[in-house]
């Protein structure tokens, strides 16, 4: 076992090292290996600023650095369970992401095709294109948004109500169903 987590450092150490997309080094930034149910070491690369509010949210509470991470990730999964639920997809997996696609879109970069097969991947109730297409659009600015969701639903919204007008719109929408 030992022998395994060194060859897979060497193999990020080396991949580090090479020229890579800024997607694929995004998604070699945090390196992972489960092992049995057994607690593992993991590697993430942290900017100067993640690392000084980490310490000084550790220090405040009063915990290790180490607490803190573990807690972000405990909270995320939490919040995105739906997306590590094997019954979860089509219009079961929509309100999850609903209500995060402006941050999972702006750090993960999906565009309507990934979420299509996030969303839609082996389900007998899925999600319409053009609904997929919006939400492809979080994140993006809001008079582009306002222009193709005119073009979807024929409906005009205000600047500042963008988001929840959207959000409210595809949760009127699928939970007819």
């Amino acid at each position: 076992m030992q022998n395994n987590c060194h060859h897979f450092v060497l193999l990020l150490s080396y991949m580090r090292h090479t020229h890579m997309t800024k997607c694929a080094h995004k998604l070699m930034a945090t390196a992972i290996k489960i092992m049995d149910n057994k607690n593992c070491c993991i590697s993430v690369r942290l900017s100067e600023s993640e690392q000084r509010k980490i310490k000084a949210t550790a220090e405040k509470l009063q915990v290790r650095n180490s607490d803190i991470v573990r807690y972000a990730i405990r909270v995320v999964l939490t919040r995105l369970s739906a997306l590590h639920s094997s019954e979860a997809n089509g219009i079961t997996l929509l309100p999850t992401m609903i209500e995060y696609c402006n941050e999972l879109n702006r750090h993960f970069d999906l565009d309507a095709d990934k979420l299509d097969k996030i969303i839609n991947n082996e389900t007998s109730q899925p999600v319409a294109r053009n609904d997929i297409e919006l939400l492809a659009l979080c994140g993006m600015p809001v008079d582009i948004i306002q222009k193709r969701f005119f073009q979807v639903t024929g409906i005009e919204i205000g600047h500042n109500e963008v988001y929840q007008f959207m959000k409210d719109y595809l949760n009127d929408k699928y939970k007819q169903i």
